[in-house]
């Protein structure tokens, strides 16, 4: 998925939750050159389950700690995945 750019606010936003959240090692590192998220296809449905029960807010969240992804990024990427 090609970048978007984002508000100011949201930019600082993000660089701010990049800052507070928990440095873990993400199980699923998404590549930093390519901007690419390869997950398996257990997490995908996993992913869709918690969309398909109203839960978008908790797949973003679980996607920003599965691959280390910025909230946006996951963003896009759970949005991708109701289409």
């Amino acid at each position: 998925m090609p970048k978007k750019s984002q508000p100011p606010i949201l930019k600082s936003l993000a660089e701010l939750y990049q800052q507070e959240r928990p440095k873990i090692k993400p199980a699923y590192p998404y590549d930093r050159k390519t901007d690419k998220i390869n997950l398996p296809n257990e997490i995908i449905a996993d992913l869709k389950f918690l969309l398909l029960a109203g839960n978008k807010v908790v797949a973003v969240q679980r996607m920003a700690e599965l691959t280390g992804a910025g909230l946006r990024m996951s963003n896009d990427y759970v949005d991708a995945l109701l289409r």
